[in-house]
């Protein structure tokens, strides 16, 4: 029985050393999305508007980096949402003004890509000094057979747009990943959809992460099957990208692991936990509770 995501992503005796004070630093630019997905954790429906201000965004880099002042050590701070391409400006102000303070920084852009259909602001992103200095890495959402969820406002299905999105980033050569979150309705397909979306898409990686909350104790267990089949299909060669945190011991592609992960809104840190806890309810976009 896996209670834990550590029970599940960790593979005892084999996992990465831990960078002391480090920590996943998630920025959330805004809380609007151009997409409606069913099981997003953030209830964003109806909630008034919350967008990072600079001032917010010095803050909040302030913090992370006087903690994380190592300078032989790397910083990562993830630019998140809502959807955080709708608040380009901002997250490219993010990127210059940490890289003012700090040379050893790398930036992950997480994203639906939606916006990457414009040519326009496809380009925007890949002419910045930090995406052609390897300091900016974009990872896009996709479910494969669960992203019927993923379904724009006026109910629509996102899948047909996605696969132009990656067609787009594919001509244009852009290097990306590909976050699958498993959750109730591609569990059943997560083995196929994990061969087919990297053999038809061919992304740098594919990134897991998991809707713990919706899954039951069988399907903890189909978890663990597949994470085993798909490991052994590492091993043989028979998968050629790697599938991270599902086995992120099999490949040295990350020199360690994170020891925290910190989270900023507008109203500043409002969460952190250790990197492989149970992640807290997150409420930040949600009904304040009173304290």
């Amino acid at each position: 029985m896996i209670n834990e995501p550590s029970d599940f992503y960790v593979k005892a005796g084999t996992s990465k050393p831990v960078a002391p004070n480090s920590a996943v630093n998630v920025l959330y630019f805004t809380n609007k999305c151009n997409l409606a997905c069913t099981y997003c954790y953030e209830d964003l429906p109806g909630r008034p508007p919350q967008i990072l201000t600079k001032e917010d965004i010095i803050k909040s880099v302030d913090t992370i980096l006087e903690r994380e002042s190592n300078p032989d050590q790397q910083t990562l701070i993830v630019l998140f949402g809502g959807e955080a391409t709708l608040e380009w400006d901002n997250v490219f102000f993010c990127m210059t003004y940490a890289f003012s303070k700090k040379k050893n920084v790398h930036f992950n852009l997480t994203t639906n890509g939606l916006r990457f259909l414009s040519q326009r602001f496809l380009n925007r992103v890949t002419d910045t000094f930090f995406y052609k200095q390897g300091l900016l890495s974009i990872d896009v959402s996709f479910d494969g057979i669960g992203n019927q969820d993923r379904i724009f406002h006026n109910g629509m299905d996102s899948t047909t747009a996605m696969i132009k999105v990656f067609k787009k980033l594919n001509e244009n050569g852009v290097r990306y990943r590909i976050r699958y979150t498993i959750h109730k309705k591609n569990i059943d397909y997560l083995y196929e959809d994990v061969h087919k979306i990297l053999k038809t898409f061919k992304p740098h990686r594919l990134i897991t992460s998991v809707a713990w909350d919706l899954l039951n104790e069988s399907n903890l267990e189909q978890l663990e099957e597949y994470k085993n089949k798909l490991r052994q299909d590492w091993i043989n060669k028979s998968i050629q990208s790697p599938v991270c945190e599902l086995f992120c011991d099999m490949c040295n592609g990350c020199g360690e692991r994170k020891d925290l992960k910190t989270y900023f809104t507008d109203e500043g840190n409002v969460t952190t936990y250790g990197n492989y806890e149970n992640a807290p309810e997150f409420h930040d976009f949600k009904e304040k509770v009173e304290k």
